[in-house]
């Protein structure tokens, strides 16, 4: 009952409210050079263009909803009230979510990630991904 009650205080006074997942280049631990960019995601109208390191054309990704991101905590098994705090971008394919630390203390596949960004596929799972300083 407790976090039916934390989620409905959340919810309903506005201390968590989730924004629209934030445009910029992101990276992971990967890459042949320390900082190089594997996907870059620029605003465009009410969605986001992803735009990746391999040349092909860019895609469009869109926020998901409060449902849809309550949907995917779901499918994960991860703590429900954390979907109402996170930003998620995407298409049927490919995730892109920012989760605060404090939620992420709750879901043991990112409990130890430094960053606030992960990246999910199918055919990936979760990775950690970190959003790049503006070159």
């Amino acid at each position: 009952m407790k976090p039916l009650i934390a989620t409905f205080l959340l919810l309903c006074c506005g201390f968590v409210q989730a924004q629209d997942f934030p445009a910029g280049a992101y990276g992971h631990e990967y890459t042949a050079q320390a900082g190089d960019p594997v996907w870059n995601l620029r605003q465009v109208d009410d969605g986001l263009a992803l735009s990746g390191n391999d040349g092909a054309p860019p895609v469009s990704l869109r926020n998901l909803s409060a449902e849809e991101r309550a949907s995917f905590w779901l499918k994960m098994g991860w703590p429900q009230a954390g979907s109402a705090a996170a930003s998620c971008a995407g298409t049927n394919e490919d995730l892109f979510c920012q989760v605060p630390k404090r939620v992420r203390a709750d879901i043991p596949w990112l409990q130890d990630n430094t960053s606030d960004f992960f990246y999910y596929s199918e055919m990936a799972g979760v990775m950690e991904i970190i959003r790049l300083p503006p070159r």
